[in-house]
């Protein structure tokens, strides 16, 4: 039967029902003692996507570029040295002390273990993005995800050419786009699919040159959701292209303004869905208070994930995952619990950044392992009897049963993603016991300006290497070439 309980975070009432408690059982977890929305706040606490930093390589020396800032207690690596055979993790290897809680020997641990500088996995030529996987040629693109090619974007997803993206799945050749599917080159729109060579659309579907466009279905030459024949569309077009900053800044202004007085609004947007609640659920089914969720099926709590079966509350998760809870950018795994940054694994809890593995529990850094306790190898026996033990020391303790505490996060506040999706003021992160970082003044820039020239070939490298200020932060940032030729 369905329970009703009192988060002991932010005091209000949630639901557990009945169908949460077989997955909990199913699980070996007890019921959650937060309510969802607490439970992926203390998640993405331990993910800081895009505050990157220049520190030096605790290994090799090297300057390198790291989502860890130089105050770090533990070493941080470049990642073709962490990934290397030059150290062992196995040598940080501590035993279980009983009178102990579990997370501050926890923390004694993973404090010594090296990290890598940023989280990209099997990605090429992209080291200035973070959270890369399988992808080529990305600059400052964040949740980077089997791309090739694209610049500047947060969660962009099996995606090619892309430039100032946020939240976009299988695109190509598209700017300026919130949450977008299978479209190509489509601009300034938002949450629209299978839509092509088309400009500030919103909540279009299967549409083919279109401007300032809402709510349509499978239309061609439609100008202000108005039919053109070819040649007036293209007519119409003309007139305002090439876009000016004028241009760009007035159809926003419109397409805002429409969508505030005369869009219809779906209950969720979502393609091919079947038995699902929340938003931006695609190709999924039996999913329940779900967000930009892909390919999903018999899950509930999932926050940005693809591929996940017979999962709760996962977040950041590009790959699959069977019988996941409580976790943070996993893929490839099964049967994991409040872990985080693991791949291809299967039966690990409390781990960190473990890889090809599986039988661990509160291990961190480990590869190719199994069996092991604090970074510490048994034999298989001996590891399920001593793994019992923990587990009913940290049910003495009260630690047994949710994510790491946020004092073990790395990360501030407002360092970590978490300060865009539940803002708070630094008093209010304070109070809830979370860090916050200051931020250290940067000096302004004050050099020569550039002036963008009529073609990408007048455009010199030397160009291309300027750093100029924001007009709006006053913050420096540099032009790439590729963003002058898209």
């Amino acid at each position: 039967k369905s329970m009703k309980k009192i988060c002991t975070v932010s005091g209000v009432e949630f639901e557990i029902t009945e169908d949460d408690l077989n997955f909990y059982e199913k699980m070996s977890v007890p019921a959650p003692t937060l309510c969802p929305e607490e439970r992926q706040r203390r998640r993405i606490s331990f993910r800081n996507f895009n505050h990157l930093y220049q520190r030096k390589c605790d290994a090799t020396g090297k300057n390198i570029i790291s989502m860890y800032d130089a105050k770090q207690p533990f070493p941080v690596y470049e990642n073709e040295y962490w990934w290397s055979d030059q150290w062992d993790a196995f040598q940080y290897g501590q035993d279980f002390d009983f009178t102990q809680p579990f997370f501050e020997q926890y923390q004694k641990l993973a404090q010594k273990i090296p990290r890598f500088s940023t989280f990209n996995l099997q990605a090429e030529n992209s080291k200035y993005s973070n959270f890369s996987w399988m992808s080529k040629n990305c600059y400052l693109v964040f949740g980077c995800v089997r791309d090739e090619d694209c610049l500047y974007g947060h969660i962009v997803w099996d995606s090619k050419d892309c430039v100032d993206n946020l939240y976009v799945f299988r695109c190509e050749w598209c700017s300026n786009c919130i949450d977008c599917i299978d479209c190509y080159d489509v601009h300034f729109s938002t949450e629209s699919a299978n839509c092509n060579e088309s400009y500030f659309l919103h909540d279009c579907r299967g549409c083919t040159n279109c401007f300032g466009c809402t709510n349509l279905r499978n239309k061609q030459y439609y100008f202000m959701n108005k039919k053109y024949g070819k040649d007036e569309y293209f007519e119409k077009l003309k007139k305002v292209q090439p876009f000016t900053e004028k241009t760009i800044h007035d159809g926003k202004t419109w397409l805002e303004k429409i969508k505030r007085e005369q869009c219809l609004f779906p209950p969720l947007f979502g393609v091919k869905t079947e038995n699902v609640s929340g938003n931006h659920i695609y190709e999924s089914k039996n999913c329940f208070h779900c967000f930009d969720t892909k390919q999903c099926e018999d899950s509930k709590y999932l926050y940005t994930a693809h591929g996940e079966q017979n999962c709760y509350d996962i977040s950041f998760t590009g790959a699959n995952a069977r019988f996941c809870y409580d976790c943070l950018t996993i893929g490839n795994t099964e049967n994991l619990i409040f872990s985080h940054g693991i791949s291809q694994c299967s039966n690990l809890a409390y781990c960190e950044l473990c890889y090809n593995s599986h039988d661990l529990f509160g291990c961190n850094g480990l590869r190719n392992a199994q069996y092991c306790i604090f970074n510490k190898q048994y034999s298989k026996e001996k590891y399920f009897e001593l793994r019992e033990k923990i587990i009913q020391h940290m049910k003495k303790t009260g630690e047994w049963g949710e994510f790491f505490p946020i004092e073990l996060s790395p990360f501030a506040y407002n360092e970590s993603i978490v300060g865009e999706y539940f803002p708070l003021t630094k008093e209010d992160a304070l109070k809830r016991g979370y860090k916050w970082k200051d931020e250290e003044r940067t000096t302004k820039y004050d050099g020569p300006t550039v002036e963008i020239l009529n073609t990408i070939e007048d455009v010199s490298d030397d160009i291309c290497n300027q750093i100029l200020p924001c007009e709006a932060t006053g913050k420096n940032y540099r032009i790439q070439k590729e963003e002058l030729r898209f």
